[in-house]
């Protein structure tokens, strides 16, 4: 029961983080397939940033999914 409700917990984070990337995946897209017709900044915003975007969604989602392993061990302590 209690490895059902971790999981079930689980699965919004995890969509969510998917979503996010998928969007900043789009964007990268777009800076590589525009690349030579805008200039280097614009081009640095459009393919850097959402790496370091995407790096600090799986950085957050593995934090959180450690959140929730310790936050059911814990329930039983806390009443």
């Amino acid at each position: 029961m209690k490895l059902k409700k971790s999981i079930k917990k689980m699965i919004a984070p995890i969509v969510i983080t998917l979503l996010v990337t998928v969007y900043f995946i789009f964007y990268m897209w777009m800076g590589w397939s525009v690349r030579k017709e805008i200039s280097i900044i614009l081009s640095i915003f459009l393919f850097i940033l959402p790496i370091g975007l995407i790096g600090t969604m799986i950085y957050l989602l593995i934090e959180r999914i450690k959140e929730i392993k310790e936050n059911e061990d814990d329930d039983l302590s806390q009443y």
